[in-house]
């Protein structure tokens, strides 16, 4: 304020000046020099000199122009006022009544000297007495430019200078009132300003000043009167000062209304010692309803200096206030930095002056709203001291609920500092990071809190935190850090800390809030000493446990004395080494120690956290291989940028021995130049073969050896490859081309490979690839070319033997799909069907008793799918002969393997059908259809004898064609086999059967008719065999229907008719067991001799072994038959004889009949005459004698003639039936013999 009394004084005395100038205008033209530093004297009761030259005109207006004007001089003899240049133009007219009007005055360059003495008072005004015709000059415009004016405070010891003054004047007279506008640089603070006042009052002018200060954000108005006391100046009023809208922010288009800018008012006192205000209102936000800050100022720089300020803020909405700041944000500059807003609020503070008093600054803020921030519960006590301030208390609550304590000493002039305690505490660090950087990284939005307190000593080249302890989450450190950075040497950076754990991202984004957004490019350009020891170090999602860390970096050289990592996802490691010139071309050495039990997560680590390396992903594939490994290494960068690393060690009892090679450090694992020399021992080949990169069951191999693999990558042309396995009895050779060694398809290229093994079975089963009959020996021999790309596999060439027989093969295999596809051609010398079983089933029989196996099936499938074309010499199916020129669809798929379009010859005939089984989870199925057409039966016999070690056999012969369909399910071989089921038939064109004799009944009857009554079963089957076995029989159109269930092969109700006996028969088979059980029912045609109630049939029964069943003959029925006939045979000749007694007693009834008739006539007779009693008395006697000589005499045919009787009836004696015989027979009828038919079979 007293530097806008100053400009108001000057103002005045160049009015005086003017005033001194005008008059002698019109009065004395000849000594106008003279004459007017007389009257200015006069008027402005100091001595006005002009030391330059002065020229003046009358027409046509008054002008006069002088050059270094001084008035009055100092105690020293300086001027208190030097014009360098001054001119004025005056209107004619008015000064004929008196008045001088100017309307235009020019004040080059005036310098000005105030001097405010000890006790206050003005020397200006001490020792003169000006007289200034102030009512009758009309100043309409004065101009001063490149004026300074200096004040000199004899009271407080301090100078001022204000410079730079340009300023516009105007006055109605020069009692007033005024109007001046201009511009001025006080102590450095340049500001524009404007001043009206009144006429001067008895007592006091009353003045309204304004000022606008370039480089503050407000303005300020001043409202009061200016008076002396006591020679002493008092300016007083009222004050309103309004911040200034940023036009930036204006510039953002919102549709909130515009919230008015902070703006201040209150009371004021200016006196030349001391600044007073006794109140004043800050008011934020709204205009109804603001923020209000109320308190009181005073600088008092008297003899009792003394300083103070106070700010109570009153309770306030804060989401209210932070809904205006938010709309701020749009216009954040999120990248700058906390150190960045510390220098910022360094550099404001800094702008403060320090008061040179004693005194003291106390605010309680409850909050504030800064931009797009809100402070909450500020509370401040800071003293004056010298160059800066002492915090007694500084606290507050930034965004982020992040509390801030700070004390100790401040200083801002010069070179900015603080020393002391600082405390920053956050328990929201995402909304810290969102007010600091307008954005939250994801490693600090999942800490809870985040803070740190220490000692510290901050200046612009050291910032040192002592007793630092350091808070990232729920973990600390303990320690210390120094910067130092002094001018024209490179910064340092001093670290050591230790603690529970440390996460290493969020450290960086907290680092890159406080640093800024390059703050590991500012990092590298420093050099840095570090000390690092935590329980747990997490960093770019990795957690490292048990981490201690010695290292330094200066000038590009990076130097580890120590770097161990106890865990990194279970793995240990240890490092140390030096790396030079690490931006351009690194150069150095290290030592790497790396020891794992298992290594599968830190090879997963690495895959996830490196660039896509193929090499990398097959080490993680086949980490398990790699477990218990204890691995050195020596890793050199070469002038040039040549990488060499060399490893040794064991892996899962491996001996290691690799070397690599590479251009630069960047192609070991994004492609480029590079050699690979890798060297593995083992004692299992079974490690060597999962370490190779496969995935092998565990299968002992037996066999130990020496993996060796040679990569020559040149990047443009592709990479050369050679591998060799070599072992006691196997060796494996391979050399390719390859074309896509940098990408996932590394193997794509053209090779070559050889086999020679031995024993390859174990290596397959450990390979997955269960080959029947593989344990007990499979020697390999093999040679191949083949291509491989895109995932397609070609195989150009594949021949060999296995297990002696030939083997050639072409095709491709596409490896793109879930399980490989192979397609092509196979030819074979020998195929089995029992082996290919096998391959999905496992073993079918036990071999401890051969019977089928009872073991479940496991989960055993190919590894892949088929569909190839095979061509067979000899395909064994398992029974007879093996079917030859053999041409097939071999397919396997989803666990089901099918041999399909099958044809061959077999059995002197042809073959085709469909053979599969499949193993779905241990379930397993079997189909299988078979169609011959043409087959020998006898050859067929005789192989199947054979194959049983039984003999050769003449009979059966003939053709036949056969049909069959079956089909199993089971979780065993027996169950699989079993139990499977189907149907099928025989048909015969053409069988003849030695042994077997048809047409027998003719000649049986002959040899049984011969037996008489004599007949047995015994007898009957002794005379059928004979007669069976000496014969032949021949059979055409035979068809036998079977059907399979339950291990047994069944034909029922089959039936077929031949000229000499119908054939009806089943048979049950038991395939288990080999043993047969037929039943051929024969039925004899009997032709003439069949009879009623018998038929000429017999059984062949067979039983035992399948192929030499022992025969047996059922001759029940037979002999049934037989036995009739013979029965028949004797009835009619006991029928014969039968008739023959039944005549004799017909005759004698008869005869006795006549004699009865007789007797009774000699009675009637006798009673007529007694002579013919004594007639009938001899007759009677003759006719006892008669009867007595029949039974001893023959009968004669006829009965001799009698004399004619009466007829008797027959009434009570029948007549017996006598057998019917013509008399050509000349039967002769005789008594009745006994007749026994006790020993006829059948009879009784």
């Amino acid at each position: 304020m007293l530097g806008r009394i100053l400009v108001t004084l000057g103002g005045l005395l160049v009015v005086a000046l003017f005033s001194a100038l005008l008059a002698p205008l019109f009065v004395d033209w000849t000594n106008f020099r003279q004459n007017f530093e007389d009257q200015a004297s006069q008027l402005l009761g100091k001595k006005v000199v002009v030391n330059g030259e002065v020229s003046a005109r009358l027409l046509p207006f008054p002008s006069v122009t002088m050059e270094d004007v001084t008035v009055g001089s100092d105690v020293d003899g300086t001027p208190l006022i030097r014009v360098a240049r001054f001119s004025l133009d005056a209107e004619l007219a008015p000064f004929l009544s008196g008045e001088a009007r100017i309307f235009d005055m020019r004040i080059e360059e005036p310098k000005a000297r105030i001097r405010l003495r000890p006790d206050g008072t003005l020397d200006w005004l001490r020792g003169s007495k000006p007289s200034i015709p102030a009512r009758t000059v009309v100043l309409e415009k004065a101009s001063i430019t490149g004026g300074t004016i200096e004040f000199i405070d004899e009271q407080s010891g301090r100078n001022r200078v204000l410079r730079e003054l340009d300023a516009d004047l105007s006055a109605r007279t020069l009692a007033g009132p005024w109007s001046v506008e201009g511009r001025a640089v006080l102590d450095g603070e340049a500001a524009r300003f404007s001043l009206t006042t009144s006429e001067f009052e008895s007592t006091a002018l009353p003045l309204r000043f304004r000022i606008d200060p370039e480089l503050r954000p407000f303005d300020m108005v001043l409202e009061g009167e200016l008076a002396l006391e006591e020679g002493k100046p008092h300016y007083s009023g009222s004050f309103s000062s309004t911040w200034k809208s940023d036009p930036s922010a204006e510039a953002v288009p919102s549709e909130q209304p515009a919230v008015p800018a902070p703006r201040m008012r209150g009371e004021f006192k200016l006196a030349n010692d001391s600044i007073s205000v006794p109140s004043y209102r800050l008011e934020l936000g709204d205009a109804v309803d603001p923020y209000v800050i109320t308190g009181e100022a005073k600088l008092d720089t008297g003899a009792n200096p003394e300083f103070l300020l106070t700010a109570e803020g009153h309770q306030v909405d804060v989401n209210r206030m932070a809904a205006d700041g938010s709309r701020a944000k749009t216009a954040r500059n999120g990248a700058v930095s906390v150190q960045q807003r510390l220098a910022l609020l360094m550099s404001a503070a800094a702008e403060i002056p320090v008061p040179k008093v004693p005194g003291r600054a106390t605010l309680r803020l409850p909050a504030i709203v800064a931009g797009d921030t809100v402070f909450r519960d500020l509370q401040l006590d800071i003293r004056p001291a010298g160059n800066g301030w002492t915090v007694d208390k500084a606290v507050g609550v930034l965004p982020g609920r992040t509390q801030v304590e700070a004390s100790g000493r401040l200083v801002l002039v010069g070179t900015p500092s603080f020393e002391g305690s600082l405390l920053v505490a956050s328990t929201q660090p995402s909304g810290l990071a969102t007010w600091i950087a307008g954005r939250v990284d994801p490693s600090i939005r999942s800490l809870g809190s985040a803070g740190f307190s220490a000692s510290v000593n901050l200046t612009a080249e050291l910032q040192r935190f002592e007793n630092l302890e350091l808070a990232i989450g729920a973990e600390h450190l303990k320690g210390r850090i120094e910067r130092e950075s002094p001018s024209g040497q490179a910064p340092s950076l001093s670290i050591d800390l230790s603690g529970e754990g440390l996460d290493l991202d969020a450290a960086r984004a907290i680092a890159a809030l406080v640093v800024g957004e390059d703050a590991e490019q500012r990092l590298l350009a420093e050099r840095v000493a570090a000390r690092l020891k935590v329980a747990a170090l997490r960093a770019f999602g990795v957690t490292a446990e048990d981490v201690e860390a010695i290292a330094s970096y200066e000038s590009g050289q990076l130097s580890i004395e120590k770097l161990n990592f106890g865990s990194v996802a279970g793995s240990s490691i240890r490092l140390s080494g030096v790396l030079r010139d690490t931006e351009e071309a690194p150069v150095g050495e290290a030592a790497i120690t790396y020891r794992s039990t298992d290594p599968g997560p830190f090879l997963d680590l690495l895959g996830q956290r490196l660039p896509s390396s193929p090499l990398v992903e097959r080490l993680a594939n086949s980490a398990n291989w790699y477990a218990d490994s204890d691995i050195k290494a020596n890793l050199q960068v070469a002038e040039a940028g040549a990488v060499t690393v060399d490893l040794t060690g064991r892996v899962n009892q491996s001996a290691l021995a690799m070397t690599i090679e590479s251009n630069e450090i960047s192609s070991l694992l994004d492609g480029g130049e590079r050699n690979f020399d890798i060297r593995l021992e083992n004692d299992e080949a079974q490690v060597l073969i999962g370490q190779a990169g496969f995935e092998p069951l565990p299968w002992l191999t037996g066999e130990g050896g020496v993996l060796t693999l040679t990569v020559n990558d040149t990047a443009d042309s592709g990479a050369d490859v050679t591998a060799r396995f070599a072992g006691a009895a196997t060796t494996f050779d391979a050399t390719g081309k390859l074309t896509a060694f940098n990408t996932p398809r590394l193997l794509d290229g053209a090779w070559q490979m050889s086999l020679d093994s031995r024993d390859f079975g174990p290596y397959l089963m450990a390979l997955g690839l269960s080959l029947p009959e593989a344990a007990t020996g499979l020697p390999v021999k093999a040679q191949s070319a083949f291509t491989l790309a895109d995932g397609q596999l070609a195989i150009d060439r594949l021949a060999g033997t296995l297990s002696g027989q030939p083997i050639e093969a072409q095709g491709r295999m596409d490896l793109t799909g879930a399980v490989p596809a192979a397609v092509g051609d196979v030819r074979l010398e020998q195929l089995d069907l029992d082996w290919l079983m096998e391959t999905m089933v496992g073993p079918l029989t036990d071999p401890s008793d051969g019977r089928l196996a009872e073991t479940t099936f496991g989960t055993v499938s190919l590894p892949f799918d088929l569909d190839l074309g095979v061509t067979v010499s000899k395909f064994w199916p398992g029974f007879a002969e093996a079917i030859t020129e053999v041409r097939a669809r071999l397919r396997s798929k989803a666990g089901e393997l099918s041999l399909e379009e099958l044809t061959g010859a077999w059995l002197g005939g042809k073959v085709s059908g469909r053979f599969s089984v499949a193993n779905t989870d241990g379930s397993g199925f079997l189909q299988t259809r078979l169609d011959v057409a043409g087959a020998d039966v006898r050859r067929t016999l005789n192989a199947l004898r054979l194959e049983r070690g039984l003999g050769e056999a003449e009979t059966p012969t003939g053709r036949m064609d056969v049909t069959f369909v079956a089909e199993g399910a089971g979780k065993t071989p027996a169950e699989l086999i079993g139990t499977a089921s189907g149907s099928g038939e025989v048909r015969f064109a053409a069988l003849a059967v030695n042994s077997v004799r048809l047409d027998i009944l003719p000649a049986l009857i002959l040899e049984v008719d011969a037996l008489g009554t004599e007949i047995s079963e015994d007898k009957v089957r002794e005379i059928a065999e004979r007669l069976i076995q000496d014969g032949r029989t021949e059979v055409t159109g035979l068809v036998v229907p079977f059907a399979l269930s339950d291990g047994a092969l069944r034909v029922q109700a089959a039936s077929h008719q031949t000229p000499d006996a119908k054939l009806d028969g089943g048979l049950r088979l038991d395939l288990r067991a080999g043993l047969l059980d037929a039943d051929l029912a024969v039925a004899l045609k009997p032709g003439e001799l069949a009879m009623d109630g018998a038929e000429p049939n017999l059984r062949l029964l067979f039983k035992g072994d399948a192929l030499s069943p022992e025969r047996s003959l059922e001759v029940t029925e037979l002999t049934n038959f037989v036995s009739l006939r013979a029965f028949e045979i004797e009835r009619r000749r006991v029928e014969a004889l039968q008739a023959s007694v039944l005549e004799k007693q017909r005759l004698r009834r008869e005869a006795a009949l006549a004699r009865s008739r007789a007797e009774e006539r000699a009675k009637a007779e006798a009673e007529r005459v007694r002579q013919e009693e004594e007639a009938r008395a001899t007759a009677e006697a003759e006719a006892r004698a008669a009867a007595e000589q029949a039974e001893t005499a023959p009968i004669p045919s006829e009965a001799p003639a009698t004399e004619p009787v009466e007829p008797l009836t027959t009434d009570t004696v029948p007549t017996p039936r006598v057998l019917p015989v013509a008399p050509q027979e000349r039967v002769l009828r005789q008594p009745l013999p006994e007749v026994r038919f006790e020993d006829l079979p059948g009879v009784n």
